[in-house]
């Protein structure tokens, strides 16, 4: 099945805008600096059309990062090359996983939706005998049952 985070994309095209407006108004007094501000601004503002997509299907976990429907990281992990999952919570009611893998980036899984990811990966690990090891924070988040109240409210 395939999980996706889009991001906070209004926020930061709205710290664009208002950082290209004032510096374009302001451009006589910023003088050669101006235009690192406006390549700051750029950046920023390509950076909220980034979209991360994992698939986890009984072979491998794909990960793909993408920026405008153009593929710019695509991983393709098999289940011999992880080493453990980290299941963590970010923020109050915020699940998030880590897979550690043998050889190279790990992949950081946070605030993907729909949340039923992180029940699928614990189901994933379990089948192929890798360790995963949950904070207690995770376990609150679990036991309470955050993640069905979370997605029943969107």
């Amino acid at each position: 099945m395939q999980y996706s985070y889009v991001g906070r994309r209004e926020v930061l095209v709205c710290l664009s805008i208002i950082f290209f407006v004032s510096t374009v108004r302001d451009m006589e007094s910023f003088g050669w600096f101006s235009y690192s501000i406006i390549l700051f601004t750029a950046f920023i503002f390509a950076t909220a059309f980034i979209r991360y997509s994992c698939d986890i299907n009984e072979e491998s976990i794909t990960y793909h990062i993408m920026w405008m429907g153009l593929l710019l990281y695509k991983k393709r992990v098999p289940p011999n090359q992880i080493s453990h999952i980290k299941f963590k919570r970010y923020g109050w009611v915020t699940k998030g996983a880590v897979v550690y893998t043998h050889k190279g980036f790990n992949i950081r899984l946070i605030d993907f939706k729909p949340i039923k990811l992180y029940e699928e990966l614990d189901v994933l690990f379990d089948k192929h005998d890798i360790p995963s090891i949950k904070s207690k924070d995770y376990q609150l988040l679990e036991k309470l049952g955050w993640d069905r109240k979370k997605q029943e409210s969107e």
